[in-house]
């Protein structure tokens, strides 16, 4: 009798959703752990407090049953209870979606029954709309997919798996790079390599310039297909020039870009491209685990009439199955069928392949990421916890327009700054005018990137770029196109027009000293003097203190001096007159107050209250 084997299938390492989900409102031990925007009643009930005497404590409308509550007021709840908190981030499943595959991409040290093998590079093909792209797809792929295509542009981006000498490819077309951009701007990189498209009797064109960049900006390595060769009197130097010009620098001219010349039309030079794009993808030495919960990537979803909400996606890990858990965006869903390309039905899909799958009932963004689950019980938490912390967030939110401050506070935190930007211009002498200019600014802790610039108004592309580089689009000698406003606002992109460079020099540097870091000041706000020291054996030591000059408020910092000396540095913990807390107490007012972390203070100690000013 033959010895039966293991079954491979079920030899999944399965990673433990609890490492990385936090839930927004827990209570455990006596430590409140809690999220912004939590419900009074939720707060009541997890702590076994009555909700209107929360209310009254912190001087809420009694009426009123359904309070939000901010971070203060929760802190301020747990304080007068004598219970420990902790603020956490509100749980997101993007948010764990990312770690996880985070995870699963650089983990160093997998268990030895974990299977890592080399797994297929997957292409992106981008360029001008009528160089050629879907071509040489149709002569790769050897179907005639052009004819589904209306005026030369692709419907919609597909995604399809080739063998060349027995290697496997995945291909995927996009209808632009917009679209690339759009996965990369939900925080995906599902391509290894771009081949640019560009036609030999064109030369660089504005949207082959557009890929270029959005390519770049992804930092993804690329390769040149120089398209129609088969037309008399093409000027292969002339284009490598125009390349070199643009930053990119040919393997022909002493640069790492490999360039091939191609007639997807004649079948031409075919071979070498996928040679080529064999060759340098195993220079990116591909792998992946395989038999581990699957993950991977949303590149196009719609809706069909007969089959319903269908979903294409990429593994990028581990083996999907039908019948696996998934958290997809932030719902879980149950794959209940997969199709290859080619509308084969399947069982399982591999990393780098892309496939169909069933099941969904909504429609995802292009670069949502997904990760197969097997703790049905907490993945179904995680997408209810989330749901209720975004209701609260929606209820609390004031949709508030991106500001200066809000939009330079990440580039302050920075060790070198980078602040990105996009020019669009009237003339290629105002282009150059403007670049040349920009260049003189940047210093040793400053880089300022131009990461896309055109002759021309502001476009769709750039406002996705815009978005995904967090750079701020600068317009001369033009208006932003009604059309484009409303895109502008949902994508919380600042768009500016000049129409003088001067200005426009001068806006550029008031922005780039609003990310310099700055010395915190302290500002004093107020003074007192602790007349009276009272000591109890649950709350600690309450200072009897009259304001003298200014106010105090609550959770200020104060500065705690004895004989004209500096003793201690804290911040207030409680505020109150009597025996009700307050906000603020002002000049000539009597209080009580706590301190966070000292009960030595004496009587005539003197007081000293501050806010630090970034």
């Amino acid at each position: 009798m033959a010895k039966k084997t293991k079954n491979k299938k079920n030899n999944i390492y399965k990673y433990s959703l609890d490492k990385f989900f936090v839930e927004r409102l827990s209570f455990k031990d006596n430590k409140l752990k809690f999220g912004t925007n939590t419900y009074l009643n939720e707060l009541a009930r997890i702590l076994g407090l009555n909700p209107y005497k929360i209310k009254k404590k912190l001087g809420l409308d009694l009426k009123i049953n359904d309070h939000i509550l901010d971070d203060d007021q929760i802190a301020e709840i747990a304080l007068s209870n004598n219970i420990e908190f902790e603020k956490v981030d509100d749980v997101s499943p993007e948010n764990i979606i990312l770690k996880i595959n985070d995870l699963i991409e650089n983990y160093k040290n997998w268990p030895k029954e974990v299977i890592i093998k080399k797994r297929t590079p997957i292409v992106t093909i981008m360029g001008h709309v009528d160089h050629g792209k879907t071509t040489l797809l149709d002569t790769i792929r050897n179907t005639n997919f052009t004819e589904k295509e209306a005026g030369g542009i692709t419907q919609k981006i597909g995604a399809y798996q080739i063998i060349w000498k027995d290697n496997k490819i995945t291909f995927i077309d996009t209808p632009g790079h917009e679209a690339f951009t759009e996965m990369r701007a939900n925080g995906s990189k599902v391509t290894d390599l771009c081949v640019i498209v560009v036609s030999a009797n064109d030369s660089l064109m504005k949207q082959t310039k557009e890929s270029i960049d959005h390519a770049r900006a992804a930092n993804v390595p690329i390769i040149i297909a120089i398209n129609k060769i088969d037309i008399p009197g093409h000027d292969r130097k002339k284009i490598l020039n125009d390349l070199a010009d643009y930053g990119v620098i040919s393997e022909e001219l002493g640069g790492d870009v490999p360039v091939v010349e191609i007639s997807a039309l004649k079948n031409q030079n075919i071979d070498q491209l996928l040679d080529t794009i064999i060759l340098l993808t195993d220079l990116l030495n591909l792998k992946t685990a395989f038999n581990i919960l699957s993950s991977g990537t949303v590149i196009e979803s719609n809706i069909h009439k007969g089959r319903g909400n269908l979903v294409t996606v990429i593994v990028k890990n581990g083996i999907l199955r039908i019948g696996d858990n998934i958290i997809l965006d932030d719902k879980l869903i149950t794959v209940k069928g997969l199709k290859d390309e080619n509308q084969n039905p399947i069982s399982e899909a591999y990393p780098g392949q892309p496939i169909e799958i069933y099941g969904a009932g909504f429609s995802p963004l292009a670069g949502s990421n997904f990760v197969a689950v097997s703790d049905l019980k907490l993945a179904n938490k995680i997408v209810n916890v989330f749901h209720s912390s975004k209701l609260n967030a929606l209820r609390n939110s004031n949709n508030k327009l991106i500001t200066r401050e809000n939009l330079f506070q990440r580039l302050s935190d920075q060790k070198k700054r980078i602040f990105n930007l996009i020019l669009k211009v009237d003339s290629v002498n105002s282009l150059s005018a403007i670049k040349n200019q920009i260049n003189l600014l940047n210093d040793d802790d400053l880089i300022i990137k131009i990461i896309h610039e055109d002759v021309g108004e502001v476009t769709n592309s750039d406002i996705v770029l815009a978005d995904a580089s967090k750079a701020i689009i600068y317009q001369f000698n033009f208006k932003t196109p009604n059309n484009l406003q409303s895109l502008i606002k949902s994508r919380d992109v600042l768009v500016l027009n000049f129409d003088i460079i001067y200005r426009l020099f001068e806006d550029i540097k008031e922005k780039i000293s609003l990310t310099a870091k700055k010395e915190p000041v302290k500002k004093i706000i107020g003074k007192g003097e602790i007349i009276k020291k009272f000591v109890f054996s649950k709350v600690g030591a309450i200072s009897g203190t009259k304001i003298t000059d200014g106010f105090v408020k609550r959770n200020s910092k104060v500065d705690i001096y004895r004989n004209k000396k500096l003793i201690y540095e804290t911040e207030i913990k409680s505020l109150m007159i009597e025996k009700n807390n307050v906000n603020e107490v002002k000049k000539g007012q009597e209080c009580g107050i706590t301190f966070k972390n000292f009960n030595d203070f004496l009587e005539n100690d003197n007081l000293e209250f501050f806010e630090i000013e970034n």
